[in-house]
């Protein structure tokens, strides 16, 4: 199962309304997909480029997937005057 990406950028998003941006989200073919790699080194981990000064919905492919947590690492290329990338997810309690 894979982690969805979705373009999310403010100037984007906010020239939808709210049907547009519902339809946008709901669309499944406007997500990309960074697979998941199961226990290479570093274990169970993905790795993806994001290009700086832009914002991403993200989610963990389509259900029952149970994280407890999500670590995000720079890459040693990363420079401080390089732009933000904003990563943007829903909460959902599934835990009884």
């Amino acid at each position: 199962m894979g982690l969805k990406v979705l373009k999310y950028d403010d100037d984007f998003i906010g020239a939808m309304d709210e049907t547009a941006k519902k339809t946008w989200i709901d669309t499944k073919s406007n997500y990309g997909t960074v697979f998941w790699k199961e226990k290479l080194k570093p274990m169970n981990n993905w790795v993806s480029g994001f290009v700086t000064g832009h914002k991403y919905k993200i989610h963990w492919g389509q259900t029952g997937l149970d994280f407890t947590d999500m670590k995000v690492t720079l890459s040693e290329n990363w420079l401080s005057t390089d732009k933000s990338v904003y990563l943007v997810h829903n909460y959902t309690e599934t835990r009884e």
